[in-house]
């Protein structure tokens, strides 16, 4: 790598197929390496990728560990955690009279129409949940004084049973949290060792039950965490490596490694939440504002909307069915991946995912042990795979057709048929969540850019925006390792939290006085500066965004609102606040009520720290391969094998119109270009495909004329 020196920058994306990597220098130039995960030992496939990754820059691993000031890392860990039944052996302590809150969840099924649903297993079985003699009442007042033998009595019936971990979330800690503290402080005492998740750290706020289930999934998921984080430390620090290491957050800014230990239900979506920080800087060069990102790896579909480079946040996430109060990246997520495995149900129907091949076997066609068919394997049979797949992998078509003939013989159908079939499927359930996501957000999805990562988004993404009406695909260059080029450039992100809600509400207004939400603010603030690091961060690089979950009086959820800029809350400004809330509710939900009378529930701050990293650098179209001649092999289209050119996606002339049916040849991933389709590619390798009866300035005009306001 030319150029390479001090202050390099690497991200790890660790996925349950793959761990991408990302090398960033100081004069913007990137590189990037793919390689399988590990799941036994998430720790072996980061050092493998970063021996590969230093092998492609030209270094040792000692001289790339020695020049790398920063390095990133987001991890699916915590949700492999909480979705297999894999974290910590879990206690609860919550306030006397409440022993069931996690149990008796809001009194609601999962699915209101399904007299059989049923809520996942809490989890913290009511054997392990304790509960102590203590009240705080709705002023933030103390109404009986903690049993701190009470406290000591639980902790040596918890020490008992095997705990691993601690949750402890009492009424109205969130106005109050003396009785948490000094409960954390004996329970610390009591079981050395013990993971503590504290509510009034973890998520200081209203609502007892999502308090409570977000801060015991953060007890459950955290001491899985915090050894793996040890043990890549260790690991590094073997190797050499004395720099930063910091963890991708859900809410798609970083945080120092100690901080995301604590807090681990803050990195649920480590992984995924590093693709909208890649793609606002791709949508802002092409002038599109409103683009919905997926991202399909060997395992997962997620699923982003972002406006003017701004993805939405949310606070109301349910994660394998259990409810998180903490800001995350509004991203959706099913089982859809190119490690879906295809199954024929009792009744010969064909069902594909959500259950992966994962790395550990992986699809049939990996020659590593895996006999059923997954969707990587009829995508390679339908001759979609020109691409290389990264990971030194060398797929086998014999062994995919063994895999998809055997579903075949199942189904009642031939070979190529079931390969077809499988790859429909997959197609109608990705579709089926990208129209929820957008009639989630009120949006038109002609309205829409299509941007496709992942290793298999490319394969899938234009048949999917063909289903939805959507004008154009965007492939950004490095697709395939998406995740990690965007973590790479992350910001430090955190946010803080004051709850409002029952201090002196006047239903005619706001119930907002804006000295107390002013001096609110200042302490968020005064927080956000003393928790920044100083070696990563100076204050003048700190950005801080005041919001408000403000609602109609009577509504059950809220609608996060940032303020009008302005240096303090006066009543304009709150004035201000209530006007885009109407603004905002009318593009969320189709209507508006300006009659009705608001509530503010929560202030929020958002503390952003940039952290320098450098702009990308566009290669030059001079220094793109020279064109080669076309490859030919046969791809199925249209209920039938044709012979359809192969093209080195870096090899095609910048700017060019080009037809399709095609197939782009990228690193780890292969854009499939149906007909009826045409593409060209910019300078900065990003592929644009579009509908072949238009002309691309026609339709990044038309993406350019939507302007509304942007949904946080």
């Amino acid at each position: 790598m030319t150029g390479a020196a001090a202050g390099l920058r690497v991200a790890i994306d660790v996925g349950g197929t793959f761990t991408d990597l990302a090398l960033l220098g100081p004069d913007g130039v990137e590189l990037h390496h793919k390689t399988g995960s590990t799941p036994s030992e998430p720790a072996d496939g980061v050092v493998a990728g970063l021996r590969g990754l230093a092998a492609k820059a030209g270094l040792p691993l000692a001289g790339l560990l020695a020049r790398t000031g920063v390095l990133v890392h987001g991890t699916t860990i915590t949700t492999n955690a909480l979705v297999t039944g894999t974290g910590a052996r879990t206690g609860l302590l919550t306030t006397e009279g409440l022993r069931d809150v996690l149990l008796a969840r809001q009194g609601s099924r999962a699915d209101q129409f399904d007299s059989r649903s049923a809520p996942p297993p809490p989890l913290v079985p009511r054997y392990l949940i304790e509960t102590v003699r203590e009240r705080v009442d709705r002023d933030g007042q103390v109404a009986t004084p903690l049993d701190e033998d009470g406290v000591r009595a639980a902790a040596r019936r918890l020490r008992a049973a095997g705990v691993e971990s601690v949750a402890v979330s009492f009424a109205f800690s969130y106005l109050n949290d003396a009785h948490e503290r000094r409960a954390a402080e004996i329970l610390a005492a009591e079981l050395p060792g013990a993971f503590l998740s504290v509510s009034s750290r973890v998520a200081p706020e209203v609502r007892l039950y999502e308090r409570t289930s977000t801060t015991a999934l953060n007890a459950y998921v955290g001491p899985v965490l915090r050894d793996h984080l040890d043990r890549l430390a260790r690991r590094l620090a073997d190797l050499g490596y004395a720099g930063r290491v910091l963890v991708v957050q859900s809410n798609g800014g970083v945080a120092a490694l100690e901080e995301a230990a604590e807090r681990a239900v803050h990195t649920l979506l480590s992984g995924p939440a590093g693709a909208p920080a890649a793609v606002a800087g791709l949508v802002a060069e092409l002038g599109v504002r409103d683009a919905m990102t997926v991202d399909m790896g060997g395992t997962s579909f997620e699923v982003s909307l972002s406006s003017g480079g701004v993805t939405g946040l949310t606070t109301r996430a349910e994660p394998a069915g259990h409810p998180v109060s903490v800001p995350m990246l509004d991203i959706a997520t099913i089982g859809a991946g190119g490690g879906s495995i295809a199954r024929a149900t009792a009744g010969g129907l064909l069902r594909v995912g959500p259950s992966s091949a994962g790395a550990d076997p992986g699809p049939a066609s990996y020659g590593r042990g895996g006999r059923d068919a997954t969707v990587t394997d009829a995508d390679l049979l339908l001759g979609y795979l020109a691409g290389g797949f990264g990971g030194g992998l060398e797929p086998s078509e014999d062994l995919a057709a063994g895999a998809v003939g055997e579903l075949g013989r199942r189904l009642g159908t031939g070979t190529v048929e079931t390969a077809a079939g499988v790859h429909r499927s997959v197609n109608a359930t990705m579709a089926d969540s990208l129209r929820l996501a957008v009639g989630r957000h009120g949006l038109d999805p002609r309205r829409l850019a299509l941007v496709a990562a992942g290793g298999a988004g490319p394969v899938h993404a234009v048949e999917l925006a063909r289903d939805l009406g959507i004008p154009l695909v965007v492939v950004p260059a490095g697709a395939s390792v998406l995740c990690a080029r965007g973590m790479i450039r992350a910001d430090l992100v955190r946010h803080y939290v004051h709850t409002l809600l029952g201090r002196g509400r006047d239903p005619r207004a706001t119930g907002v006085d804006p000295g107390e939400a002013d001096a609110a603010f200042a302490g968020l603030e005064s927080a956000a500066k003393a928790d920044l690091p100083v070696d990563l961060a100076s204050p003048e690089d700190l950005r801080l965004t005041r919001l408000a979950d403000v609602r109609y009086v009577g509504q059950v959820h809220e609608v996060t609102v940032p303020f009008p800029p302005a240096p303090r809350v006066d009543a304009a400004a709150v004035a201000g606040l209530v006007e885009r809330f109407h603004r905002m509710h009318d593009r969320l939900y189709g209507f508006a009520q300006p009659e009705v009378p608001v509530e503010v529930v929560n202030l929020r701050l958002e503390a952003r720290a940039l952290t320098g990293a450098p702009a990308p650098a566009n290669p030059p179209p001079a220094e793109r391969r020279r064109p080669q001649p076309d490859g030919v092999r046969r791809a199925w289209f249209d209920g039938a094998f044709r012979e359809v050119p192969v093209r080195d996606v870096e090899s095609v002339p910048v700017g060019a119109r080009q037809e399709g049916p095609a197939l782009l040849a990228g690193a780890g991933t292969s854009v499939v270009v149906p007909p009826g389709f045409a593409y060209e590619v910019t300078a900065s390798g990003t592929t644009l495909v579009f509908g072949a009866d238009r002309d691309l300035a026609g339709v990044l005009a038309g993406l350019r004329d939507a302007a509304p306001e942007p949904v946080r």
